[in-house]
């Protein structure tokens, strides 16, 4: 999800850099667990719908391309196109205008192919959102866009998710016009990245997946993050991707003669699925069924082709692909194995297995703080140094897979624990604010402050616990 001037990258590498040759880090001291008792109430709707308001106020940019919102105030000088996504299934349960325009600030630089950037750089906004790292960060990682500042990476759409919620609640027949030609071009822009071949979408660089750090990649990165040179390394190699591909300007069939990095990732292509199965919606709404239809098949089309290529047996989940010449499987997995249950297409038996080996399983996923990108159990006695300053890769909650993993319990009839799963989610907001991400054991929150993805906790209420929004 993530260009090379988010996330305290400076930070991270001087901080692992200062201590590879010093005493094994320690594990911090953990604040006391909080009590989330109780049911989500209507005060408690209000007080996070208020937090919410605020915090879209504090981050609210207007240029040219229009309005919109960046992830956090003061650390971020570009429009990121899945976190826009992400903002704008949340305030489109406040403002559904104001959810459009975040969304048509984000085709306004639609590329002539179709693709949505993975973010768009703006260097007047360095002056009001922006700190020195992102400004070193954007410095470096400069080989990733064009001369519109918009980066050759892309990102899970989960944009294109945000169009079916926001006509939904605005029920604006011009702006859906409007934006269904776009919607077009971008799901037939990804058809550029079916570089495995089977109907799937691939990405050729890992900030690229939304889960930047996930243990998933280790194995095909050679990557190690049990010793102090593990951050650092993949703090030098992500940015040494970028420089590789911009060698042979992201052109993507000559990405697939190198192999360098081609990853088929689930996550990815679970909110692809979804994108498709939103825009299909839509164009049923306008009455174009024979477009529907074809959408609907390209959703099933990825998710026969997960089925076949990424279902692992032995385990009873999905999981990722990479490398185009010799596939594998890499052996750890994360919430993103779960996540084609969003779209309600895997087999129920299939489901089955997913949901009471993993989703629901004390040990793996359904710990006491919710919900775990990492399993509980998988994380049991590994020591991963700078967790917090590395992205998807500790014991962390993010709130858009609590989001998405609410859809996934709803689609085959868990409602009860999904509406557990939203009430945790706002009591530990509610406690914590709006932060990047939260720890597991405690809820405690971690990473930015006044984060925007926690909006999305507002759309889980109306979807789990109505009576709250009520009156």
């Amino acid at each position: 999800m993530l260009s090379f001037d988010r996330r305290r990258f400076i930070k991270g590498a001087t901080a692992a850099g200062v201590t590879v040759i010093s005493r094994p880090a320690r594990a911090a001291k953990l604040k006391p667990a909080y009590p989330m008792e109780g049911p989500v109430t209507k005060a408690e709707y209000s007080a996070l719908k208020k937090m919410v308001i605020e915090n879209f106020k504090m981050t609210e940019v207007t240029l040219s391309v229009g309005t919109f919102h960046v992830p956090a105030h003061g650390k971020y000088s570009s429009l990121f196109s899945w976190d826009s996504g992400w903002h704008a299934i949340g305030m489109s349960r406040i403002d559904p205008a104001a959810a459009a325009s975040e969304i048509d600030a984000l085709f306004a630089l639609q590329c002539e192919n179709g693709r949505i950037s993975h973010d768009t750089h703006f260097p007047e906004l360095e002056k009001t959102q922006a700190n020195w790292q992102s400004k070193l960060g954007s410095f470096i990682g400069r080989g990733q866009f064009d001369d519109q500042g918009r980066s050759e990476m892309i990102d899970p759409p989960a944009f294109v998710v945000a169009c079916e919620k926001i006509f939904e609640r605005g029920q604006d027949r011009s702006w859906l016009d409007k934006m269904l030609p776009k919607l077009d071009k971008y799901c037939d822009y990804l058809k550029l990245r079916d570089l495995f071949g089977c109907g799937t979408v691939a990405v050729i660089h890992p900030w690229e997946t939304g889960t930047d750090s996930s243990p998933c990649y280790d194995q095909y990165l050679k990557l190690d993050f049990r010793t102090p040179l593990g951050a650092p390394t993949r703090m030098l190699l992500y940015p040494s991707l970028i420089q590789y591909n911009a060698r042979f300007k992201w052109d993507l069939e000559e990405a697939k003669k190198r192999n360098r990095f081609i990853l088929e990732d689930v996550c990815f292509n679970a909110i692809v699925m979804r994108a498709f199965q939103a825009v299909a919606n839509l164009h049923e709404k306008v009455g174009n069924a024979s477009r529907a239809a074809e959408l609907r098949a390209r959703a099933q089309k990825v998710m026969d082709a997960l089925d076949r290529n990424n279902w692992v047996e032995a385990k009873g989940l999905w999981n990722h692909r990479y490398d185009l010449k010799n596939p594998k499987i890499p052996d750890r997995t994360t919430c993103a194995s779960l996540l084609p249950l969003m779209t309600g297409l895997p087999s129920k038996e299939r489901a089955e297995r997913a949901l009471t080996q993993h989703a629901l399983k004390q040990e793996r996923f359904w710990t006491d703080y919710l919900y775990p990108f990492n399993p509980a159990d998988e994380m049991e006695g590994d020591v991963v140094y700078y967790e917090d300053l590395l992205l998807w890769r500790g014991r962390c909650i993010w709130t858009n897979m609590n989001w998405m993993m609410v859809h996934a319990l709803k689609n085959y009839g868990r409602n009860e624990e999904a509406r557990e799963l939203t009430r945790r989610t706002v009591k530990m907001v509610l406690h914590e604010g709006m932060r990047e991400f939260y720890d597991f054991r405690n809820g405690e929150g971690k990473g930015q402050v006044h984060f925007n993805w926690p909006s999305l906790a507002v759309d889980m209420i109306h979807e789990t616990w109505p009576e709250a929004v009520a009156g």
